[in-house]
């Protein structure tokens, strides 16, 4: 019987603290928390940092200056998150008024990256010597190695390649160059005695029978003749026998 009335009582006595806690909760009103996030070291404003209420599983993002408002209820817990540094919860206190300031400070999180091995080589030469020692996993990869450095295969790979810009502008230069040198040479009728195109032409010539033309033969007839004044030739016009 005394069992049976203690367990009543403890009953009891939960149910009524429950209502009593259920009570105080209905009669919490909802606060303006609002603050600023920054870095911990810096004082540097944190932009998009989360802040969450994970008890109404509402958040909201900093904004530049690393500003935020949520509404929330006295006693929630809230979570700030930012990346590359730790998360940082905050409580708000139960003895508040309609709005609730902060200033929160987040610490940097140190994470150990995975082991990175350097290989220091003092010149390029020996850089390149380690590189064509290197042994491939297998067969096949080792064998398409040597093969695509043979020398012969280089020299190819360097005759195809094309000019760089340096290397352009030189040739168009050196070609300007042998331009303005040889601008005269054909024209020239010296230098045209010591050209092979200029006797290949005079060569065909003859072939196609130019010179047996009677065209330059005429031509030659009808020029004056040695030791006549131009008087002589002048009266010849004028009378009609140069017609």
């Amino acid at each position: 019987m005394r069992l049976a009335f203690r367990y009543i009582t403890i009953l009891i006595l939960f149910l009524t603290g429950f209502s009593v806690k259920t009570f105080a909760q209905g009669q919490d009103k909802s606060v303006i928390f609002s603050g600023r996030v920054v870095a911990d070291r810096s004082s540097e404003f944190l932009p998009s940092a989360y802040v969450f209420n994970p008890n109404s599983g509402r958040g909201t993002l900093t904004d530049n200056l690393g500003n935020f408002a949520l509404y929330v209820y006295p006693g929630d817990t809230i979570q700030f998150s930012y990346v590359g540094y730790k998360k940082r919860y905050y409580v708000i206190p139960r003895d508040i008024e309609q709005t609730h300031q902060a200033y929160v400070r987040m610490a940097e999180e140190t994470r150990m990256l995975a082991e990175v091995r350097v290989y220091p080589y003092s010149t390029e030469e020996d850089f390149k010597k380690a590189f064509l020692e290197m042994q491939l996993d297998n067969q096949a990869g080792r064998k398409a190695l040597a093969k695509n450095l043979e020398q012969s295969k280089l020299n190819v790979l360097a005759l195809k390649a094309g000019l760089s810009g340096a290397g352009n502008f030189r040739n168009f230069s050196d070609q300007m160059t042998y331009s303005m040198a040889n601008r005269n040479f054909i024209s020239s009728p010296l230098m045209t005695l010591t050209n092979p195109f200029a006797w290949a032409q005079f060569i065909q010539s003859i072939k196609r029978g130019d010179l047996k033309k009677d065209d330059y033969k005429k031509a030659y007839e009808d020029a004056p003749s040695e030791g006549v004044s131009r008087q002589k030739i002048m009266k010849e016009i004028k009378s009609g026998g140069g017609q």
